[in-house]
């Protein structure tokens, strides 16, 4: 939870933007798990900061 608040800088409206692309990126992998890799492929598809 901390990387994904200093990944958005505490902005909430990137947050929410972000968590939803997290559900997105898990349901078309089918996946069940969060993980660095679903995160990091969320991100980028935002284009958000740098890894």
């Amino acid at each position: 939870m901390a990387r994904l608040i200093r990944m958005t800088g505490g902005n909430f409206r990137l947050l929410t933007r972000l968590l939803t692309q997290i559900e997105r990126v898990l349901e078309v992998n089918e996946l069940h798990v969060v993980s660095a890799e679903v995160v990091e492929a969320a991100r980028d598809s935002l284009v958000i900061g740098q890894g």
